[in-house]
């Protein structure tokens, strides 16, 4: 993954508290330069990965997390997937 568009997300949204959603709207907007669609969806991929991992950790606290583990699951992976569709037409078109 490029260590550049890693810090980028980190400085945008973890930093200055900007969503996710934002952020990939100015990344295909050109603002800091372009990137390869491939490290986009990677990078995607990767902050996906850590997201489900967390739910699951979170199971743990509580019956009231482990009931809810499965439906948000499922909300990450579709918003997931649309963050990647919209990587997917903007560097198809």
């Amino acid at each position: 993954m490029s260590a550049r568009l890693w810090d980028l997300y980190a400085a945008v949204c973890q930093d200055d508290g900007r969503p996710l959603g934002e952020f990939i709207d100015r990344l295909l907007g050109g603002e800091w330069g372009r990137f390869p669609k491939d490290d986009m969806l990677e990078l995607l991929r990767e902050l996906e990965s850590r997201t489900l991992s967390n739910i699951q950790i979170k199971t743990a606290e509580g019956p009231w997390y482990a009931q809810m583990a499965e439906t948000v699951a499922e909300r990450t992976h579709e918003e997931f997937a649309e963050l990647a569709a919209r990587v997917e037409r903007a560097s198809d078109g």
